[in-house]
Parts: C-alpha cells; structure tokens; sequence
C-alpha cells in the first residue's frame, strides 16, 4: 500500500513539474527558455546548473549509451523513452543531449577487442549511431538543440576502483590516459558532426584537462574516487559558462 502511494505521489509530482515545464505562459513569465535535458548518468549535472535565462527539465536514462540509443530492442529501452519524451516535448523549447562516457570509458574497447578492430573504427561506428539520434532529434524542430561534450574520465584502475562492475571492466586494458585521449577525440568528431548538422555543440571538456598530467583535473573530481562521475558543483560551473545565451 505504501508503495503504491509513493509511486502515485510520485507521479503525481512528474505530471506537475511537465505542466509547469510545457506551458508558454509560465517561460513568457518568467523570462527563461525551457531546456529538456536528456542523457545518461552524468546528464543530471543540469539539475545544479542556474541561469538567468534558462529552466531545465532533466530525464535521467539509465544505461543510455551513444552506441545503444538507437536501439528500440535494448534492455535499457532508452531509444524508445528517448524518443518518446522528444516527441511530446513542445517545439519552442530547446533540448539538450548528453550520450558518450561509457561509450568511451569502455563499450569502444571492449567491442573493439572483441570484434579484432581498432578502437577508432569503433567510435567512428558509435558516432554514426550518435548522429542519428541526434539528426532525429533536430528534424523535430526545437528552437534549439544542443549537445554537451563527453566528460573526462575519472578512474584510473576499474576491476579495483568498481568492483561491482569488475568482471566486465577488467577486461579493458587502457589507462586513463588512452581513454582520456580517445574522450578527447571522440569530442572533436563529435564537435564537426554538430556543426554539419546544425547543432550547439557544449564544450565543457577543454577545461577539464590538466595540462601537466594531460589527465582529468583532480579538483572537479569527488571525494570518493571509486565515482565516475565529476564533481556537481565545478562541472556545473563548466556547463554554465559554455552554455550559449538562451532566449
């Protein structure tokens, strides 16, 4: 019975908040362009990004991959709560994108090892999947839509510092620094594919890199380092300056 009421409180809370979101009136009042936030794990960073000029609705989709998320029969079912949530989306709003740290954390070589292709074959491939939902998302005519750039990553030893996941992980040999260098590139492809269809690209991954270690700067780094996840506070900031100007 608890449970019950929960889930309906719940949901009760989520149909308000889209009312609020989806009314023209309420953005005309306030003065702030309403920006849907869609993406993996580290997508929830929008939830502490403050701007004079924007409000943001952010759906977190769990297990969402740059590679996966055109997939409609993935057990994650992102593609189809994706695409769903866009299509009821209102097109003076603006939708923001975050897809890609898995992808380049691990998926691009495991599947690289596992298929005998280069590491840079397979981004190429997850970039292809990455443009098509992205292609997808512009042809629904939003006043804008934007993609922010694929966090650094923050571990440097996954089967010691994940053991939850280490059966999986510790069959990737690459360091931190070869996949900070594969982050790196995977963000300048992703960058030009932006810019050929029309599309914001957020680069708040510039001023992530150290450029002593050539490595993720440990002050946007948690306190718990087995957290792939950068700091809210300072990644917040990062998004805040590097968003455009919203209207």
């Amino acid at each position: 019975m608890r449970k019950r009421l929960r889930r309906a409180y719940l949901r009760s809370r989520t149909l308000a908040a889209d009312a609020w979101f989806d009314s023209r009136l309420v953005a005309r009042a306030t003065r702030k362009a309403h920006v849907l936030a869609l993406g993996d794990s580290h997508v929830d960073v929008m939830r502490h990004v403050h701007r004079d000029d924007a409000a943001f609705r952010v759906l977190m989709l769990e297990g969402a991959t740059a590679s996966g998320i055109t997939n409609p029969n993935s057990k994650t079912n992102a593609s189809n709560l994706y695409k769903d949530r866009v299509r009821r989306a209102k097109p003076w709003q603006h939708v923001l994108v975050q897809l890609g740290e898995v992808d380049c954390g691990f998926i691009i070589w495991h599947r690289a090892q596992r298929l005998g292709i280069s590491p840079d074959e397979q981004l190429e491939q997850t970039l292809d999947n990455y443009e098509t939902i992205l292609a997808f998302t512009r042809d629904q005519g939003f006043a804008s839509v934007m993609v922010v750039a694929v966090p650094l990553p923050t571990i440097d030893d996954y089967p010691s510092a994940w053991a939850e996941i280490a059966n999986l992980r510790k069959e990737i040999t690459a360091t931190q620094r070869e996949r900070t260098d594969l982050t790196i590139r995977f963000n300048e492809h992703l960058k030009e594919r932006c810019a050929r269809l029309g599309i914001v690209f957020v680069d708040a991954s510039a001023a992530q890199l150290d450029p002593e270690t050539r490595l993720v700067k440990r002050s946007l780094m948690r306190a718990d380092d087995r957290d792939h996840h950068l700091a809210d506070g300072p990644y917040a900031a990062l998004i805040e300056r590097t968003l455009p100007a919203l209207r």
